[in-house]
Parts: C-alpha cells; sequence; structure tokens
C-alpha cells in the first residue's frame, strides 16, 4: 500500500460531507481499490483528528505526549483505527448499495461502538443530549473513540440515506444536493479525471 505524507492534504481530501466520512476517505486512491494509506503513523492520525476538529489543539498536543512516552501503544491505537476503519467502511459500502452488512465487519463496528460508549457521559446541550468522550481518562483512544460515537450518531441520521460512494474511487460522501445526484467525491478530483477520460475516448474514438 503506498503511504501518504500528511503535507498533502488539502480541502479536496476533506469531501464526505461528514467527519466519519472523511476518516472512511483517509485511505484509497483513484480507483475502487483502497490502496493508498493516509495515516501511515500515529502523528499522522492525530493530525487528521485535530484538521478535522475529532480533538482540540491542546488534546492533539496531549497525544503527542503520551504517544513519545509510549510508542508501541501509539501503534496498537493506530492499527485498531485502521481496523474500525476498514470494517465500517465495508459496511457502508453495502449500507448505500442495499445490501446486508457483511457479519464480521459488523461485529467490529458494533464492538468498537460499545467500547466507546462505556467510556462516554450523556451530556445535555441547549435541549438535546448526546454521548461525550472527554480527554480526561481514554487516553490514545480518544480519537477513535469519537469516531465510533459519531458513528453511532450517523446511523440514526437522515444523513445516511443521502450517503453515496463516488463512481471511480472507494470514498463515501453525503449527497445533500435538491437537483442531480452528486457523482463524484469533488469535481476538484475523480470529477476532473472521469471527464479527461472521456475526452481521451473522443478523440481516441474520432482518431481510428
Amino acid at each position: 500500500m503506498a503511504r501518504w505524507d500528511q503535507s498533502d492534504w488539502t480541502e479536496d481530501h476533506l469531501v464526505g460531507g461528514h467527519p466519519v466520512l472523511d476518516f472512511l476517505n483517509t485511505a484509497g486512491g483513484r480507483t475502487k481499490q483502497r490502496d493508498v494509506e493516509r495515516l501511515p503513523e500515529f502523528a499522522s492520525f492525530v493530525a487528521w483528528s485535530e484538521i478535522t476538529n475529532i480533538v482540540s489543539i491542546d488534546e492533539a498536543d496531549m497525544l503527542r505526549e503520551v504517544a513519545e512516552d509510549d510508542p508501541a501503544a501509539a501503534d496498537a491505537e493506530l492499527a485498531a483505527a485502521r481496523r474500525f476503519r476498514e470494517a465500517l467502511h465495508g459496511c457502508m459500502m453495502a449500507e448505500q448499495a442495499n445490501t446486508p452488512w457483511p457479519p464480521a465487519e459488523r461485529d467490529a463496528v458494533l464492538s468498537d461502538i460499545r467500547q466507546a460508549l462505556l467510556a462516554a457521559q450523556l451530556q445535555e446541550d441547549g435541549g438535546r443530549y448526546g454521548w461525550v468522550v472527554s480527554s480526561g481518562s481514554p487516553g490514545l483512544s480518544l480519537p477513535i473513540d469519537r469516531l465510533a460515537l459519531a458513528t453511532e450518531a450517523l446511523l440514526r441520521s437522515e444523513d445516511l440515506a443521502r450517503m453515496r460512494n463516488c463512481e471511480r474511487c472507494s470514498w463515501l460522501f453525503i449527497d445533500r444536493g435538491r437537483g442531480r445526484a452528486r457523482r463524484w467525491c469533488s469535481m476538484a478530483a475523480c470529477g476532473s479525471r472521469a471527464k479527461s477520460a472521456r475526452y481521451y475516448e473522443r478523440r481516441k474514438a474520432g482518431s481510428a
């Protein structure tokens, strides 16, 4: 699997319309294959979590300090995050295709959600209640616990029915448009490549 330089992050890589889908999109390249790893190190996961506001600046600094003191634990947490990501991606691909979730991936996702709920507290905000994981006790599991809780919320939301898979790659996104259905993760990425491919095919057919 190709590795990713976190300095290459741009807005084109945050096109999911939901932090959980942006997390799923941290793997995968220009095709349906999940052949690019954008979280090669725990530090990359922390940087992504900070960019997407999964953790605050102070929490990100805390995670970096803990990871530096215990690199083996950080590596284990990164591996767990990747397993959750790929299991959830398999379930969400089935969901958007209106097919049953694969059993092994479903069990893995539900297990991580249950684990996050054990670390969470129910808090009220403006008359609405939600599960929240503070930075006090979970340690290195803070980002993945919050992503698991965000997944649980996504599964109960109206956005789930609006989830789509890009026609060219493995990335997922929420289509909130009211007009023509969105086909690409972004026009700057897969949309542009699809347009170029169509142009090439027309030129090829015209010269035949």
